[in-house]
């Protein structure tokens, strides 16, 4: 019986250092080193297809990860176990509407073999968020046509920055 024993001491020690490194490298290494991105080109993709022109992106902080925007059961499940998933925050200018909107986005990487990557869009329907917003970014929209707003220095229709002072243009 002493060596059944032994093999399987042996066994349970190897599963509980397979264990130790799994949730090291699932918790601690993939998150820093393989946390799931969008692509600049998928959000301006997406916003020209909302018709609206791009002001920022950023990851959610904390007040903003408890709102749970995407409906995530609270506690442990087997799904996550092999996903990795990372959000974000769109804020973005509605040309036709002329409003500021906000846009969430969740990235999410399955650790399988063929690592299936979906995302997921949920447009901010909560007026006191929207009204906060458009008091933050509520800035005046001067079109430009042949002359730069700062300087009075003529420009050309292509140009997106003032060859004189410096000013950036955003397209229309």
């Amino acid at each position: 019986m002493e060596p059944f024993f032994r093999i399987a001491y042996i066994i349970i020690l190897i599963l509980f250092i397979a264990t130790i490194w799994y949730l090291i490298a699932r918790y601690i290494l993939f998150p820093i080193f393989f946390k799931p991105k969008i692509k600049s080109s998928e959000i301006f993709k997406f916003l020209e297809e909302k018709k609206c022109s791009f002001i920022e992106y950023k990851t959610l902080n904390s007040t903003e990860k408890q709102r749970n925007q995407f409906n995530r059961t609270k506690g442990f499940s087997v799904d996550e176990l092999f996903t990795l998933r990372t959000q974000y925050k769109i804020v973005c200018f509605c040309i036709a509407e002329k409003k500021y909107k906000i846009y969430w986005i969740e990235v999410q990487t399955r650790l399988t073999l063929f690592k299936k990557r979906t995302m997921q869009f949920i447009e901010e329907k909560n007026v006191e968020i929207l009204n906060q917003l458009q008091k933050e970014y509520n800035q005046e929209i001067i079109i430009v046509a042949d002359k730069c707003p700062a300087c009075k220095s003529g420009i050309l229709t292509n140009e997106t920055e003032c060859k004189n002072c410096g000013l950036n243009f955003v397209a229309k």
